[in-house]
């Protein structure tokens, strides 16, 4: 049995596995980190694993935040009206047509929003009338503002000078604030939009400004053909009268030559008054043509009057929603990357070699519940984890133990400790799992349950020798093959932590000469100080660290209690967990 077990560590033991050189026994095992400087896609699946949940908490709390938003902020409602603008005249250039048409609408879009137009919307709809419209509530700005004018006005002496408010131009400018043109796509169209928080004022007012844009182009051409009709009556007047003018002609000079000058000077007369009669007529028909053409020329008209709008222009729940889940997920991914780099947890091998250097590390995954085995209830002063068996852990041990020199060279009085830097990181499941495996080698072997801060279960069983700092209890623990001894230390009265490490101490020397290897399941090192205070004792330490609960500074912390020559290998346990 013994042969087998030795020829199947062998197999084990080929395994590469790099184990530095012996150095000072002071020296800490904990060389330089090393830096990784590539990224990898298992580390992307490894932060987007660990991450989403950080991202998907913010993204709730920012949708929570969008949509108290959404239901405190003061609803806004815009109403459209369209209306269809005049055609400018055309001309013969394509390219300078389209242009111009273009500038024709931009420019009657600085109409619509001049102050022309909206005084004139204030003058029909009253606002000026109106309280809650023209109420003025001075901000924390002009506030501030006005009491620094006042102190320095004060300090030398003079007074502010008194300005009469303009109300009809502040009014006009609070109305240009919720106003909005727009061209609907290339077409003579514009869109007015009106933007407040009661539906039917908004309604209004779109309707207002645009009824006085019409008003005012009607007017401006009404004004413009006055004018036109005044300067045409002008010029026929004059025509008739350059027309009209000259006489017939009564009585020669008795002069024949006399004569003939007058009659030539009357002919010239006549007809420069044809011609004038000829650009009277001409001048009479074109302003009449003009005048039946002019009332048959469009002007601009609606076409779509105002509504009262059923849903809220602002905020709208599609822009709040999206806005929430981008800043939701930036906030996390942020979140995420600051935790990310400011995280010293350790969570694969990969990890813990790059934070230590070291080459000698393996990994435990999670192991759920329905994989342990029950071997046989355990004895009362035993901890129940030393009753479970798991073969993918005895699997792992078994590297570990074919990895160390004492234990493959059957090396009397070898002594194992099992340590962790933080507790409960499952450093009594590994230690009880190691025993089991050394001890099927056929070696005499000890498991050493130096926990003795936990609680007693069986307190009667213990050796209560009042000579003793701890009290000793042995017991059997079930294995496949004949049991495991198991040494039980546990206090029967308060004890310090320095007689509690000496007893430890003392009582591993004893074992030393009566079994081959002795495994030692120690207390956290952030409990107590029993592994640094048997390190003299202790052939071999194995560090057992729980993923992601473990950070390199408890790794380091640990590692430097420990001489390098010593640790015999770093345990990653719980991984995916």
């Amino acid at each position: 049995m013994r042969q087998v077990a030795r020829r199947s560590f062998n197999m084990l033991a080929t395994d590469h596995f790099v184990v530095p050189s012996p150095g000072s026994p002071h020296e800490p095992a904990f060389p330089p980190p090393k830096d990784r400087d590539t990224l990898s896609v298992e580390d992307i699946i490894r932060f987007s694993r660990r991450s989403w949940r950080i991202c998907l908490f913010w993204m709730a709390v920012s949708l929570g935040l969008g949509g108290v938003f959404a239901i405190l902020s003061p609803g806004l409602y815009t109403a459209y009206a369209t209306i269809l603008l005049s055609s400018p005249p055309p001309l013969q250039a394509d390219e300078v047509e389209i242009a111009d048409a273009r500038a024709h609408v931009d420019n009657q879009i600085q109409v619509i929003q001049s102050d022309e137009v909206v005084g004139r919307a204030v003058d029909r709809t009253g606002l000026l009338e109106d309280e809650e419209f023209m109420r003025t509530d001075e901000g924390l700005r002009e506030r501030v503002t006005g009491y620094v004018r006042s102190r320095l006005a004060s300090l030398f002496g003079t007074e502010l000078p008194t300005v009469e408010p303009n109300l009809r131009h502040e009014a006009t400018i609070r109305l240009r604030y919720g106003l909005s043109v727009r061209q609907l796509g290339f077409s003579n169209a514009v869109e007015i939009g009106f933007t407040s928080q009661d539906p039917y004022f908004s309604a209004e007012l779109a309707n207002a400004i645009a009824g006085s844009y019409i008003e005012n182009q009607r007017e401006l051409r009404l004004s413009a053909r006055a004018e036109a009709a005044l300067d045409l009556q002008q010029r026929l007047t004059e025509l008739r009268d350059k027309a009209f003018a000259t006489e017939a002609l009564k009585k020669l000079p008795s002069d024949p030559q006399t004569a003939e000058n007058t009659r030539a000077r009357f002919r010239e007369q006549q007809s420069t008054a044809e011609v004038y009669r000829s650009l009277y007529n001409a001048l009479l028909q074109r302003a009449h043509s003009d005048s039946s053409a002019s009332s048959l020329i469009p002007t601009a008209r609606v076409i779509t009057a105002a509504e009262p709008p059923h849903r809220r222009s602002w905020p709208p729940m599609i822009l709040v929603v999206a806005v929430s889940i981008i800043a939701g997920g930036v906030a996390g991914f942020g979140h995420a990357l600051i935790r990310e780099a400011t995280d010293r947890s350790l969570e694969t091998a990969e990890d813990v070699r790059r934070s230590t250097g070291l080459d000698r590390i393996a990994e435990i995954p999670r192991i759920s519940r329905s994989e342990w085995i029950v071997l046989e209830p355990s004895e009362q002063c035993l901890q129940p984890i030393y009753s479970n068996d798991s073969p993918a852990l005895h699997s792992t041990m078994s590297k570990v133990a074919a990895r160390m020199p004492g234990v493959q060279g059957h090396q009397r009085g070898f002594v194992i400790g099992v340590a962790s830097p933080v507790a409960r990181s499952g450093s009594s499941t590994v230690a009880v799992h190691l025993a089991r495996v050394v001890a099927e080698t056929g070696q005499k072997t000890l498991l050493v349950d130096a926990n003795w801060q936990k609680p007693l279960a069986g307190k009667p069983m213990l050796n209560a020798d009042p000579g003793r700092k701890l009290a000793r209890a042995f017991a059997t623990i079930p294995t496949d093959h004949n049991g495991l001894e198991c040494l039980v230390l546990r206090p029967t009265a308060p004890t310090s932590e320095l007689n509690a490490s000496l007893s430890i101490t003392a009582a591993l020397q004893r074992l030393q000469q009566e079994y081959d290897c002795v495994v030692v399941d120690f207390q956290s090192t952030d409990l107590t100080a029993d592994l640094e205070a048997a390190m003299d004792v202790i052939s071999a330490v194995v560090v057992v660290l729980k993923a992601r609960r473990t950070s390199s500074d408890h790794l380091e912390a640990i590692l430097h209690i420990i001489p390098a020559e010593k640790v015999a290998a770093i345990i990653v346990n719980r991984m995916g967990a």
